[in-house]
């Protein structure tokens, strides 16, 4: 990761010349230094130059430079961050990062909600705050009301692989009616969380549960935590089958009712958020 971050600074260097400038103007010139010398192991640069210029390089990614300071990267602009869906409800990506690597420092303007597929260890790191580890289990789901800027880590051997869900509300009015009130059979239901734009909660089928009749009276995302071999039969008689790999969204439009039985081998899990 260290020798990753190294050739991005001086491929940084070779684009942009004029950065060593910039630099001097910043009263964080030394620090940035230190910065560099000891995170990203590049003290054997000994021309003073072109430590200052990656210095710099360093101070705009992460927001720290007290000079015209960036907020951080979007989340599109996220080179690990792929957009996954989006529509006029919400944006959804997949965080993927491989052992001990990191995402550029990125802005989370506002509210948002993150699952994890698989076991994770990660490091946030926020300016101005101590670095904090957060453990994951396969189907755990985090919220924040974001407003601030975060470089994220893998500070583990495996691969982390999140679900990353930004809705486009802010806030609402709220939901009209409570979660969960569904009758199932070898399965299971649990609420998570829920807020006045968005809530969820996590189900699980055993092979041949299922869940009764029932109306879905919001827009809903399908994140799957296991590999899904679903059916579904809506009124009438018309049957939609939903298979999906562990990480998959599906946009699942109100409005419809119907019962749902999972027709595969292996139980069945994942989460449901809704919108308002």
């Amino acid at each position: 990761m260290r020798e990753a971050k190294a050739a991005w600074i001086k491929n940084q260097l070779a684009i942009r010349p004029n950065l060593e400038t910039l630099l001097r103007k910043s009263p964080e010139t030394f620090e940035l230094v230190q910065v560099i010398t000891t995170n990203a192991r590049i003290s054997e640069v000994r021309n003073l130059p072109i430590i200052l210029t990656a210095g710099i390089v360093v101070a705009q990614v992460l927001g720290q430079s007290r000079v015209g300071a960036p907020k951080g990267v979007t989340l599109t602009n996220e080179p690990h961050h792929s957009l996954v869906l989006e529509n006029d409800e919400v944006r959804v990506f997949r965080l993927i990062l491989g052992p001990n690597e990191s995402t550029l420092p990125h802005h989370h303007e506002g509210p948002y909600a993150y699952v994890s597929v698989r076991t994770a260890r990660i490091e946030n790191v926020v300016r101005g705050h101590a670095p904090v580890l957060v453990e994951l289990a396969p189907g755990e789901v985090h919220t924040s009301k974001g407003g601030f800027t975060v470089a994220e880590e893998n500070d583990s051997t495996e691969r982390t692989d999140l679900v990353v869900v930004v809705p486009r509300k802010t806030a609402s009015a709220g939901f009209d009616s409570p979660m969960g009130g569904l009758v199932y059979h070898d399965a299971a239901f649990a609420e998570l969380f829920s807020e006045s734009m968005m809530r969820g909660y996590s189900i699980a089928i055993a092979a041949g549960g299922k869940f009764e009749r029932h109306q879905e009276k919001f827009d809903r995302l399908l994140i799957a935590v296991s590999d899904l071999d679903i059916l579904e039969t809506e009124d009438g008689g018309r049957q939609v089958g939903i298979q999906m790999k562990s990480g998959e969204v599906r946009w699942l439009p109100r409005g419809t009712t119907h019962n749902v039985t999972n027709v595969g081998q292996s139980p069945a899990a994942f989460v449901i958020l809704e919108f308002n």
